[in-house]
């Protein structure tokens, strides 16, 4: 469930050339922010009335803002403010390399990167004038979903979720919770099995796909099912991903049923998805 980069060559270029100018800006953070400047950090238009929560993917130790700032530029959604949420592992990174978590304890660390992403949302959505949308990409849909199931649909205005799965296969999650890794690989028809490709090399990787699993082991077809309404979803998934699987007939069909957008990325792998949900980025959160 690890997210890649999902950069083109011409961005690369125009992020080289923007980068640096637009970096003063990120680091300044107003007085407004200052209780949750050690959760997170600020982007884009830091005055903008529309708020993009991002819940990152991976899992990994650092909060990667750079590809958040790639996301913003690629998109040209400057005209939002995109705050990037810390999780517990980029909160405090040295738990998770020394040595190996229990599956019991990627559960409890998942519990907080929620409360702290909760702590965000409200943060935002408590100020008048702001409408709070929350981008979750790969570990970050799984970040989304447990948001909404564990705190209700309306914590926040919108979510766009990008190659998660609902109810990911248990060849999957369940290798992750004893910090394997696992592969889908595909036949010419569509039809795929998954590969086991073994144990993470280290404390620090074997951790994050135990994080992985710690949310990946619920099935939010039942903890979802009790909402009538998820008509503020936006789903994408590839039908080629080699990450987490396509969402599968059962998911598509509950997704449908309570209302929410689903969006195929026709033969795409993983990040071809995460490029497709990013062309939907400032239509789905109204970004001007």
């Amino acid at each position: 469930m690890k997210q890649s980069s999902y950069i083109t060559l011409s961005l690369c270029t125009f992020f080289l050339l923007t980068f640096l100018s637009c970096t003063k800006k990120d680091d300044i953070i107003p007085d407004a922010f200052k209780e949750i400047s050690d959760i997170a950090t600020f982007h884009g238009n830091l005055e903008g009335n529309i708020v993009v929560i991002n819940t990152q993917g991976g899992p990994e130790t650092q909060l990667d803002d750079e590809t958040l700032n790639e996301f913003i530029y690629e998109t040209q959604a400057q005209a939002a403010l995109f705050v990037n949420v810390h999780q517990e592992q980029t909160k405090n990174p040295s738990q998770f390399t020394a040595s190996d978590i229990t599956f019991d304890q990627a559960k409890e660390f998942d519990t907080q990167s929620v409360a702290t992403l909760k702590r965000v949302v409200n943060f935002f959505k408590n100020q008048q004038g702001k409408t709070v949308y929350v981008l979750g990409i790969s570990f970050g849909a799984f970040m989304a979903q447990e948001l909404i199931a564990a705190h209700g649909i309306d914590v926040a205005d919108g979510y766009l979720i990008v190659v998660g799965r609902l109810d990911i296969d248990e060849n999957t999650w369940q290798p992750f919770s004893q910090g394997k890794f696992t592969e889908y690989i595909y036949d010419s028809n569509g039809d795929y099995t998954i590969t086991l490709l073994g144990d993470g090399p280290n404390a620090e990787q074997r951790n994050m796909a135990r994080l992985a699993a710690g949310l990946g082991y619920n099935r939010y077809t039942d903890r979802l099912n009790s909402m009538s309404d998820l008509s503020k979803i936006t789903y994408v998934y590839g039908d080629r991903d080699e990450q987490v699987g396509p969402l599968s007939t059962q998911e598509i069909q509950f997704l449908n049923g309570k209302g929410a957008k689903v969006v195929l990325a026709d033969g795409g792998n993983h990040d071809a998805a995460i490029g497709v949900g990013l062309h939907l980025l400032k239509q789905t959160f109204e970004i001007q």
